[in-house]
Order: structure tokens, then C-alpha cells, then sequence
């Protein structure tokens, strides 16, 4: 993730900017109010020490760069992880809705207190209170009003912000297509399977957890992250040289670029190519056809069933459930062509004294087996976390042959596990020379 820029709009009115995307924060007798989100927005307020009471919801807008929308979910989860205050969600009575809606259906699942069961908390209504500006919302001195597409902001009578005033000029969706002119196409067909990791880190750290694995004419992009065009160009990789969309699972950190992906689809009338279980599609469907009424027209769906492989071309893909906090479901991957083969982990609990209890043979060990590469999921800090703490980690290491990598976690340099290097391609052939 590239630091985001701090522009001072008016006396009391700021903006965070990030690749084209924008959120306004507000000083106001009530505190802080920010209008609209972004992928990431949870970090980039932390990068430049903001802390919002209010959020406003304006319509829910799209663009190559991304929405309005993503970035709630861990704006909620830094909340719950590190203590925080409930949050006044303000905005139309149907945009409102909407963001709770969806919400909902991801937010509150966590594990049970001994990490077996899936199981729902009470979490949203703690951090989320929602209220209708109808048309405006009033608490004290502050006054809110959503009229239409604009946002307009007063207080003790004092006009402090109106949106439509203050919009950019262009959409970002110029400036993509300009960066994307820049970048080299690649139609080179690998001979030898190739990963390079976009991004190690997760929700709270870093770019968020995704990867590009290519073979022969394919280029499969695992978990597509936010601001597709512009961290792809990072490591010289044109947008439109993927070939296919691969979701592991549903939580923000690993469905933030599907909008852009999903917008550049539309924009260009062609079908985005998506690998990926039959429930993930069936939630990214439910989430977003209210920004995309014509979401199934422009998607093509290749439907990863676990435990039966799955063949794209020459590559084959094994996949499983993993043991993760959604009763969606997420999916842990074994990608394999020319005669070697990646594992990816994706999100999962892996812990051999859960493991003796759960009796599911996927979720040991010796499922990546014939794996000559792993990157596996890591976490440093909490042996007790949803996700895999190192030590267990190194003890599957210790199980089989092939090399595991950590990601998903925050950068250590002196890690005392391997981790994955955001940006390295690993040519399987050659990294095993």
C-alpha cells in the first residue's frame, strides 16, 4: 500500500486522496464527520491520526479506481480488535440500509471460544447506529442534510461543506487509462509457473494479501486488492493482461478490487473471468447487484467445487474448505502446472490440536504435500487468533517437503519464520534450481 495525501479543503474540511479516490473529513461541535469510504480507509485515518464520530453514506458510486463503500467492514473490525465508539451512520434511508445490509452479512461471524464453530455475534448494532437524514439529521448544533447525490453540512448555522461543490472535476477513470498506456502488455507464455505476490499483508497492515500466479497464456489473480490499475503497475503488470479473477473468500481485505475489476468489465463489455466457490459467488452477487443491476451478464463463472479438481488449460486447481470465521465458506488453493505446484494457503485456522478434534484430512499438513511452493497464512502475536500462529505454522513446515512463506501478516525483518517478498516473482524451476 502507497502512503495516502492529506489536502486541506477549507478551514474545517480535509481530504484524505488515494489513486483517485477521496474521503472528506469534517470538524464539527460533534467531532469528526467523514463522507463516504474507500478500500483501506481504516488505515489511511490512522495514517494521518483521524478519528470520526459520524460517517455520512452518500450513493453508492463506482469507478476503475473503486467505491465508495469498501473500507467499512475494517473500520468495524478495528473497533472491535482495539476498543473504539459506536459510530453514527448517517445518509438516505436506502443508503444506509444498504451499508448495514451488507454488513451484516460478513461482520458479525466469529469463532466460538475454543476456534471449532462458526457462530454469530451481536457486533454490528455495537458499532454501527444507523440514522436516516430524512432529509437532514440533526444532533446539537449540527445539521446533516442528503439532498439527492449531494451532502451538505452546517453548523450552529455556520455552512461548513457541501459535496457537489467540492467533487473533483474528472473521475479518476482518465488518469487510469493514461497509467495503463504506460504499462508494457506481457502476452509471454510461461513455460514454468510463475507467483509473484502483489501484496503480504492484511486488513489492518500493508497491502492486503493477494497474489499473480502465471502459466502458459494464463494469468490467474488471486484475491484482487483495491486500486487494481495503479498496484499492478507497481510491479509492471497491465490490468488487462489478467486473464482470470480467482476469490478465495468474502471479507473485505480479499474482495476489494472486485468493483474496479467489475466496473473495467463493464466499461470494455467484456466478461470478468471468475474462479471461485459456488457460495463466494453467491454473496458477491448478493452484496454488490445493487451497484451492478448487471452483475451475471458481465461475469463468467468457473466454479471451484472443493475436493474435486478443477482444470483450466493446462492448470490444475485443487482446492478445500478451510476452517475460517465465514459459514460461507473460504477456500485454501493447490495450483499446479509444468510438474510443479503452488499451495495458498487463503484464510484458515490451521492447528493441530483443533485439527485432532475437527478429523477433516484437508485441513492437515499433508494436503500441501506435493507442494513445492506454500504461502501460507501467519500470524505472529496471538496464539489464539482466527488466523495461524507461526509456531503451528512452522510445525507444518516441518511436514512436508516443499518451501512455506508467510503472508497476510505485517513485514518483520528479522521474522523468525520465512516470509513471502511482496514484488519477488518465484519462478517454481528456478527457485529450486
Amino acid at each position: 500500500m502507497t502512503i495516502s495525501t492529506l489536502r486541506k479543503l477549507t478551514e474545517r474540511v480535509q481530504r484524505i486522496e488515494h489513486c483517485g479516490m477521496f474521503v472528506d473529513l469534517v470538524c464539527t461541535s460533534e467531532g469528526t464527520v467523514r463522507i463516504g469510504s474507500m478500500p483501506d480507509v481504516a488505515k489511511f485515518l490512522t495514517e494521518h491520526g483521524f478519528r470520526e464520530e459520524i460517517v455520512v453514506v452518500p450513493d453508492w458510486e463506482v469507478s476503475l479506481a473503486g467505491d465508495n463503500r469498501t473500507g467499512e467492514e475494517f473500520i468495524l473490525w478495528q473497533s472491535q480488535i482495539k476498543g473504539g465508539i459506536l459510530r453514527e451512520y448517517v445518509g438516505s434511508k436506502q443508503n444506509v440500509k444498504q451499508v448495514y445490509s451488507h454488513l451484516e452479512c460478513i461482520f458479525p461471524y466469529f469463532f466460538d471460544d475454543k476456534n471449532l464453530k462458526v457462530v454469530r455475534k451481536n457486533w454490528l448494532g455495537k458499532w454501527f447506529h444507523h440514522n436516516a437524514a430524512d432529509p437532514c439529521y440533526r444532533i446539537g448544533s449540527l445539521e446533516i442534510c442528503c439532498q439527492g447525490s449531494d451532502v451538505v453540512i452546517s453548523d450552529a448555522d455556520e455552512f461548513l461543506y457541501c459535496r457537489n461543490d467540492l467533487l473533483p472535476s474528472e473521475s479518476p477513470d482518465a488518469a487510469i487509462e493514461s497509467l495503463l498506456a504506460a504499462i508494457p502488455r506481457d502476452s509471454k507464455n510461461r513455460e514454468s509457473l510463475e507467483v509473484l505476490p502483489i501484496g503480504c499483508g492484511n486488513g489492518v497492515y500493508g497491502t492486503v494479501a493477494n497474489t499473480i500466479v502465471r502459466f502458459g497464456e494464463y494469468v490467474i489473480w488471486i484475491d484482487p486488492c483495491g486500486y487494481p490499475a495503479h498496484t499492478l503497475a507497481r510491479h509492471n503488470i497491465h490490468w488487462d493482461d489478467v486473464t482470470h479473477f480467482l476469490f478465495t473468500h468474502n471479507h473485505e481485505d480479499h474482495v476489494q478490487g472486485f468493483t474496479a475489476c467489475m466496473q473495467r468489465a463493464r466499461k470494455h463489455n467484456r466478461k470478468l473471468k471468475l474462479i471461485l466457490a459456488d457460495n463466494v459467488f453467491r454473496i458477491l452477487t448478493d452484496l454488490y447487484s445493487p451497484l451492478f443491476p448487471d452483475l451475471e451478464e458481465h461475469v463468467e463463472c468457473f466454479s471451484l467445487q472443493p475436493g474435486i479438481p478443477f482444470q483450466l488449460g493446462p492448470i490444475r486447481i485443487d482446492s478445500r474448505w478451510n476452517h475460517h470465521i465465514l459459514p460461507y465458506g473460504t477456500i485454501g488453493l493447490k495450483i499446479s502446472a509444468g510438474g510443479r505446484s503452488f499451495g495458498y494457503s487463503g484464510d484458515t485456522k490451521y492447528d493441530e490440536g483443533i485439527n485432532k478434534i475437527l478429523k477433516r484430512a484437508e485441513l492437515e499438513a499433508e494436503w500441501f504435500a506435493s507442494c513445492d511452493l506454500v504461502f501460507h497464512e501467519i500470524e505472529f502475536d496471538n496464539p489464539d487468533s482466527v488466523h495461524t500462529h507461526w509456531k503451528q505454522v512452522e510445525s507444518l513446515q516441518a511436514k512436508i517437503s516443499g518451501k512455506v512463506l508467510g503472508y497476510h501478516t505485517p513485514y518483520l525483518a528479522n521474522s523468525p519464520f520465512p516470509l513471502a517478498e511482496e514484488g519477488r516473482c518465484y519462478i517454481l524451476d528456478e527457485f529450486w534450481g
